[in-house]
């Protein structure tokens, strides 16, 4: 686990330095614009977002008058969302720094498929732990059938472990956690790979 922090780390610091981070578009702004109107229409008015990157999904939220919190392994990454006024904090999602129930809805797209599978469920104990009873979690992750791959396909040279699991396997580790409330699964291509979408609603 070490060395997939190690790599983790060190990738994302390198993207954070040379500012590669795109602005979320097609179905990505579907599914913030869909989230943002879900938890402002329940009066939920603070969201974690976890693997934040330099906080491209921030202005959804904020626009809506949801209080944003951001967190990433990239210390870069806390500059970068700063410059447009986005608070994203240097941590690691297995423990995450903040208090029991703290937030009032999750956000985490392209995280969860960078944990081991059996690091899965400490990573959504330490996520849930910090959002209220009754919280919705929305999780974006690539999956699929290939198994364990480390790839520095983005970045040459700097490698980072995809653990690409199946469909029916990211649903059942997401529903040890609460109850499932949306399921999307969306063909990424004819490589193999997948985007699975779920929103998760935390036990009230």
């Amino acid at each position: 686990m070490d060395r997939v922090r190690a790599d983790l780390a060190r990738y994302y610091e390198h993207e954070a330095a040379n500012r590669l981070r795109g602005r979320p578009s097609g179905f990505r702004l579907g599914l913030l614009d869909r989230f943002t109107e879900m938890i402002v229409a329940e009066g939920r008015r603070s969201v974690l977002d976890v693997g934040a990157g330099p906080a491209t999904d921030a202005s959804a939220f904020l626009d809506a008058g949801i209080v944003y919190t951001g967190v990433d392994l990239a210390v870069a990454n806390g500059a970068l969302a700063g410059e447009a006024g986005a608070d994203v904090i240097a941590a690691s999602m297995f423990d995450l720094p903040f208090r029991d129930e703290t937030f009032s809805a999750g956000w985490s797209m392209s995280t969860l498929m960078h944990v081991p599978t059996d690091q899965v469920a400490v990573t959504m104990r330490s996520i849930c732990r910090v959002l209220m009873r009754g919280a919705p979690l929305m999780i974006g992750q690539w999956g699929g059938r290939l198994g364990d791959i480390d790839s520095d396909h983005t970045v040459p040279g700097l490698p980072r472990l995809f653990a690409l699991r199946t469909a029916a396997h990211n649903r059942a580790l997401l529903a040890a956690h609460g109850t499932i409330e949306r399921w999307e699964v969306r063909d990424a291509g004819p490589d193999g790979w997948e985007y699975h979408v779920a929103v998760v609603r935390l036990a009230s």
